[in-house]
């Protein structure tokens, strides 16, 4: 079983502490479950320990590292990712704890797309996010850099005004060998998946080594507003392979396929979130009741003038019986 540590939370103060949804989420992130296994333990699985051959692939820092794709069905999201590239993506498993399936697929080089759905078998808050979402078809989620300093990144990024949480995960691969990865996820904004997470494989194996490459990426382009802190944040971890511009909220992505280009886009991100950060993230997206219109009043007609003088009383009409 792979255990989780450094689960860190930033307060007002600089102060690193751990809570209780610190524990809690370490837990959450404990169980990967390889699909061809078919296990019902928490044991880890990469994707080099499926047995296929690996590629060899140079792991550029500081850069694009994958882009997460996600939809309300796992199958279904499989299937249309088939039919509008012509490449299946390889399933990779079931996170538990969270409630979602994934699989991927690689571009060629070092930077890979991941598909993410609820898990009918398994239910957790990121799976039960998607589905307060009410996703339709693939939508670009959340994307995330490469980057060996997410560990020292959790201490510099809250004078840009975000909240870090941090978790270093460490398991064993198959010959026994120990292996890390670490995460760097930001809350305090309310920009959802258009701001990225970090993430460093350390000494694990990258999933792109076994992942069916659907073909080149194009590009990437991430739109905020010119005064959002993730135009400071990018320019401070000085990341690349991606482009940043100044504008309305807005997510891209381009690649090449068999089929033809590629492209995924959307306007808003759900993101990852796990429990604790409610107040960072603000309400989850489909979770908020319904808002009830504003009731206007209906304007009066326009009444007709009356005029006044003709008759000092009403006329009675003809025939009308007398009283």
């Amino acid at each position: 079983m792979s255990d989780s540590d450094d689960d860190d939370k930033s307060n007002s103060g600089g102060e690193v502490e751990e809570t209780e949804e610190d524990k809690e989420m370490k837990k959450l992130l404990e169980g990967f479950v390889d699909e061809t296994g078919g296990s019902d333990d928490s044991s880890s699985s990469s994707d080099s320990d499926s047995g296929d051959e690996a590629r060899e692939i140079d792991l550029e820092d500081n850069v694009l590292d994958h882009v997460v794709l996600a939809a309300a069905d796992f199958e279904s999201a499989l299937e249309e990712f088939t039919e509008k590239t012509g490449v299946a993506p390889k399933i990779a498993g079931a996170i538990k704890g969270l409630g979602i399936k994934t699989a991927r697929v690689s571009f060629e080089g070092s930077s890979y797309l991941e598909i993410i759905a609820p898990d009918p078998k398994s239910g957790g808050p990121i799976g039960n996010l998607l589905k307060a979402s009410s996703i339709s078809g693939l939508k670009p989620f959340h994307w995330a850099i490469r980057n060996e300093r997410a560990e020292p990144l959790k201490d510099e990024v809250n004078k840009f005004g975000y909240t870090p949480d941090h978790i270093s995960m460490f398991g064993a691969k198959e010959d026994g060998t120990p292996r890390k990865w670490e995460m760097l996820y930001l809350y305090g904004h309310r920009m959802g998946g258009i701001c990225p997470f970090y993430i460093n494989w350390a000494n694990s194996d990258h999933p792109c080594e076994t992942m069916p490459i659907v073909g080149d990426l194009i590009g990437v382009t991430v739109t905020a507003p010119s005064d959002d802190p993730v135009h400071k944040l990018i320019a401070h971890s000085e990341s690349g392979g991606f482009s940043l511009e100044e504008g309305d909220p807005n997510f891209e992505i381009k690649f090449d396929s068999p089929e033809g280009e590629i492209t995924f886009a959307a306007t808003k991100m759900v993101g990852f979130r796990f429990p604790g950060f409610e107040d960072e993230c603000g309400p989850i997206e489909g979770d908020e009741p319904a808002e009830m219109p504003e009731f206007v009043m209906p304007a009066m007609p326009e009444l007709l003038p009356v005029e006044t003088g003709e008759y000092d009383e009403i006329p009675a009409t003809e025939g009308a019986e007398d009283d």
